[in-house]
C-alpha cells in the first residue's frame, strides 16, 4: 500500500491563505486519505479530505488542501484510520479526541513570524522553511539590461510606457515600475544579498553578460523531461535555488543593491541581459512589502489588484524548493 507524505504546510496566515500539500504514489486510491488538523489545547479543529489534485511529479502525485491551520497546532495525516504523520511547528500538542488522541505532535519546523513563508520537505526527506513561490517580487540589480524595441536598456532608465520584447506575444508595455535600495550586508545576506548567474552559464549567451537578479527572483528554464515530471515543458524556478548549480553564487560585495521590479498588465517572461526571467507578479503574500507610497500607486494603476486574484496566474508554472533538484538533474536549459 502506498504511504502518503505531508510535502508543504503554510500556517502563518488567514484560513484562506493555509495550506497542506500532500504526495503519493502516482494513481494511488486516496479515497482513504484525510487530514485532522487540531487546535492547540488538542481538540479538533477540522476534519477533511485529501485535498484537490494538483500535478504529478516524478511518479507522484500531489494533492492540496486549503484549510486554516493554527501556529501552535498541528496536523495529522491518516490513512485507514492510522496516523501516518502527526505534526505540529511553534509548540507540541497532545490530543486526546481524534485519530492522534495520545500522541505527541513531531515539531518539524516554525517559519516565526514571516506569512511569507512555509515548511516543505526538501530533497533530502529533511524539513526546511523557504518562501513561498507564488507572490515573490522579482527585482533586477541596477545595471540590468532589458531587451526593449528601441534595443537593449538599461532597467534605471526604463519608464512606464516602454514597449519591452515578451515571449509571448512580441512587445508589451510596462505599467508601473518599482525601485528600492536594501541592505545586503551581514545577517541580512541571505535575504537581499544578489544571485549573481555568470555569463554563458545557461547556454549560449545565456545570459550575455553577467546577470543580478533578487534571490527569490524566478528564472525561466526548459526542457523536454519536464512535461514528464511537472506537466510543463517550460517553468520558472527561483534564482536561489539555482545557487551552487553553473557556477552560480549569491554574492557579497554588493552590500545595498538597489533593485528595480517591472509590472505588465500579466506577468510575463521577458529578456534581461540576454536570459529569460519573469516580470512582477502581484501575488497576494507580497503587495504589503512596498512601502506605502509605492503601494498607492500600484494601487491607483490598478484598482484591480484590491482584490489580488484578477491579476491572474504566473506566465509559467513555478517550482517549489523541493523540485528543483528534479529539474537540475541533467538539464538541457534551452
Amino acid at each position: 500500500m502506498a504511504i502518503p507524505y505531508f510535502t508543504e504546510i503554510k500556517y502563518r496566515g488567514g484560513a484562506s491563505d493555509d495550506f497542506i500539500e500532500v504526495a503519493i504514489d502516482a494513481g494511488s486510491d486516496v479515497s482513504t486519505i484525510s487530514i485532522v488538523v487540531y487546535h492547540p489545547n488538542g481538540g479538533v479543529r477540522s476534519t477533511n479530505s485529501i485535498g484537490s489534485y494538483e500535478n504529478t511529479i516524478a511518479g507522484k502525485d500531489v494533492y492540496s488542501l486549503g484549510t486554516g491551520v493554527h501556529k501552535d497546532g498541528a496536523i495529522a495525516l491518516v490513512q485507514d484510520g492510522i496516523v501516518i504523520s502527526f505534526v505540529s511547528f511553534d509548540n507540541v500538542v497532545s490530543p486526546t479526541t481524534g485519530p492522534a488522541a495520545g500522541l505527541d505532535s513531531d515539531q518539524i519546523g516554525s517559519t516565526g513570524n514571516d506569512t511569507n513563508a512555509s515548511v516543505q520537505l526538501d530533497n533530502n526527506g529533511d524539513w526546511t522553511t523557504g518562501g513561498l513561490n507564488e507572490g515573490t517580487i522579482p527585482c533586477f540589480l541596477a545595471g540590468t539590461k532589458i531587451s526593449t524595441k528601441r534595443g537593449e536598456v538599461p532597467v534605471e532608465n526604463l519608464r512606464p510606457g516602454d514597449m519591452v520584447m515578451v515571449r509571448d506575444g512580441g512587445f508589451a508595455p510596462i505599467r508601473w515600475i518599482g525601485s528600492v535600495s536594501v541592505d545586503a550586508s551581514g545577517a541580512w545576506k541571505d535575504l537581499n544579498a544578489p544571485i549573481k548567474i555568470p555569463r554563458g552559464a545557461m547556454g549560449r549567451n545565456m545570459p550575455a553578460r553577467d546577470l543580478y537578479v533578487s534571490p527569490n527572483h524566478r528564472i525561466w528554464m526548459q526542457d523536454a523531461a519536464y512535461e514528464v515530471y511537472f506537466t510543463a515543458r517550460e517553468v520558472l524556478i527561483p534564482a536561489k535555488h539555482l545557487v551552487g548549480w553553473k557556477g552560480i553564487t549569491q554574492v557579497s560585495y554588493v552590500p545595498n543593491p538597489e533593485y528595480f521590479h517591472l509590472l505588465f498588465d500579466t506577468h510575463q517572461i521577458i529578456l534581461s541581459d540576454g536570459m529569460l526571467t519573469e516580470s512582477f507578479h502581484p501575488g497576494e503574500l507580497t503587495i504589503d512589502q512596498f512601502d506605502h507610497e509605492a503601494r498607492d500607486e500600484l494601487l491607483r494603476l490598478f484598482p484591480e489588484l484590491i482584490n489580488l486574484a484578477s491579476y491572474g496566474e504566473t506566465a509559467r508554472r513555478c517550482l517549489k524548493g523541493y523540485e528543483v533538484p528534479l529539474a537540475l538533474k541533467g538539464n538541457r536549459v534551452a
